[in-house]
């Protein structure tokens, strides 16, 4: 009988970084990211960076989208980085459970985070640039 082992996909610096410059050029454009960070998808054993914004049900999703697309081009960067971002609103239940045990205002961090039950969901692993009060509001 055959075993398959799977390994699991690692956050590496050039992602960190990419999580990073990419929230910076957002702040600078004045779309108001209020949370933001890499989550580990262990179904799909893969990374994927989060962008949480308020008003995204209200625009559908194109303009905080659009924006992103935008910053990738203000950095030189590929839109093939696009299959590992996802824009969601601030009731995310990611987000939403991130926020409820996480603050770091709007300063953008680098807080890994990691194992974590938060009422119903499970938070493997998540490495935070931000998570503001209003996600948690949302």
């Amino acid at each position: 009988m055959a075993e398959e082992t799977v390994v699991k996909e690692v956050l590496t610096d050039d992602m960190k970084n990419l999580g990073a410059s990419l929230t910076r050029t957002l702040d600078a454009a004045g779309w108001p990211i209020v949370a933001a960070f890499w989550y580990y998808e262990s179904d799909e054993n893969r990374w994927e960076l989060m962008f949480a914004f308020p008003r995204l049900n209200s625009e559908s999703g194109i303009g905080p989208y659009m924006a992103v697309v935008h910053a990738l081009t203000a950095l030189g960067l590929s839109r093939i980085h696009l299959n590992h971002m996802r824009v969601v609103d601030t009731d995310h239940p990611v987000v939403k459970a991130l926020a409820s045990v996480c603050q770091t205002g709007w300063t953008i961090t680098g807080i890994p985070f990691s194992r974590q039950a938060i009422d119903r969901s499970i938070i493997d692993d998540a490495y935070i640039y931000r998570v503001t009060s209003e996600s948690a509001a949302a």
